[in-house]
C-alpha cells in the first residue's frame, strides 16, 4: 500500500474515534473521507460541537492546512480547509465569533489552530451590516439574473439573511448561531427551513422573496448594481477583488475546482 495513503487512512481512524467520543452519531461519520496527509488541526463546529444536532443535521469540519485546497462535502459531512492566512482574515469577523463560542478542537498537532480560534475576536455588527448591504446589490439585476440563476442567487441569500440574523443577535447581547434557535426567537417556525444550509429539492422564487424580504427588513433598500448582471459583474470586478465579486463568481455557480474562478476567496462575514 502507498505509503501516504496508509497514512490518511490512519488519520481518518483517529478522527473518527475522537468525534464518536464527542457524541457524534455513528452513520453521520460513514461519510467521512480520507483526510489529506499534510492536515494540522481538525475542529467540529455547528449544530454536531454545541450538541443540538437532530437527525438529517450536517457534521461540519475545518482542516487546517499548509496551501488552499478546496472544501469537499460527502455524505452528511462538510470539511472546510483553510491555511494559517485565510483563517487570520476571520478575526472580527461572524464566522470567527461562531468558531470562538461553538467549535472543539478535534486535534491540533502544533497548537495552531486552537491558538487562531482564541484570537478571533469580538463582531463588529455595523461593519458586518454594512457589507451585507453592499453584496446585496447582486439582488438588483434580476430581469437579467432570473431564472437562470436563482438556485446560486437563493443561496447567497439565504447566506446574507442567516448571517445579519446572527449579527443582530450578537448586537442585542445574546449571541446565536443556530437557525433552529432564530427561528424560535422570531416566532416564524418557517425560517429554520429557510435558513437550513442543506436544501432538498429544486430552488423556488417563492423561498428567494422571502429571503430578501427579511433582508430588506434589517439592512434597508438594495443599492442598484454597477453592473447590471451577474455575469458583467464578474468580468468587471475580477481585476478587483471584492465581497461583491465573490458572491457574483458563487451565484453563478462556478467554484470548478481547476478554473481561475475557484481562486478567489472565501466570503468571511
Amino acid at each position: 500500500m502507498d505509503p501516504s495513503r496508509l497514512e490518511r487512512n490512519v488519520i481518518r481512524d483517529d478522527v473518527v474515534r475522537v468525534l464518536l467520543g464527542m457524541g457524534i452519531a455513528p452513520n453521520v461519520l460513514e461519510g467521512l473521507p480520507e483526510l489529506p496527509a499534510e492536515i494540522e488541526g481538525l475542529l467540529v463546529y455547528g449544530s454536531q460541537a454545541r450538541g443540538d444536532a437532530v437527525p438529517g443535521s450536517d457534521l461540519d469540519l475545518l482542516g487546517l492546512v499548509n496551501a488552499p485546497r478546496p472544501s469537499t462535502h460527502s455524505g452528511d459531512v462538510n470539511i472546510s480547509y483553510y491555511t494559517r492566512d485565510q483563517l487570520s482574515t476571520g478575526v472580527g469577523t461572524l464566522f470567527g465569533a461562531h468558531l470562538k463560542r461553538d467549535a472543539k478542537i478535534v486535534w491540533d498537532n502544533h497548537g495552531h489552530l486552537s491558538r487562531a480560534v482564541e484570537n478571533m475576536g469580538e463582531v463588529d455588527t455595523d461593519r458586518l451590516l454594512a457589507r451585507a448591504h453592499r453584496m446585496s446589490e447582486l439582488f438588483t439585476s434580476l430581469e437579467r439574473d432570473l431564472p437562470k440563476y436563482l438556485p446560486g442567487l437563493l443561496r447567497q441569500a439565504r447566506y446574507l439573511l442567516r448571517s445579519c440574523l446572527y449579527a443582530q443577535a450578537i448586537a442585542d447581547g445574546d449571541p446565536c448561531f443556530s437557525v433552529r434557535e432564530l427561528a424560535v426567537r422570531h416566532g416564524d417556525p418557517n425560517l429554520a427551513r429557510l435558513l437550513a444550509s442543506s436544501q432538498p429539492g429544486e430552488a423556488t422564487c417563492a423561498d428567494f422573496e422571502e429571503c430578501l424580504s427579511g433582508l430588506r427588513g434589517i439592512i434597508g433598500d438594495f443599492p442598484p448594481s454597477e453592473h447590471g448582471s451577474l455575469e458583467a459583474t464578474v468580468v468587471n470586478e475580477w481585476e478587483q477583488p471584492s465581497d461583491v465579486l465573490s458572491m457574483a463568481v458563487m451565484a453563478l455557480g462556478v467554484t470548478v475546482e481547476g478554473s481561475d474562478y475557484a481562486e478567489v476567496e472565501k466570503i468571511l462575514l
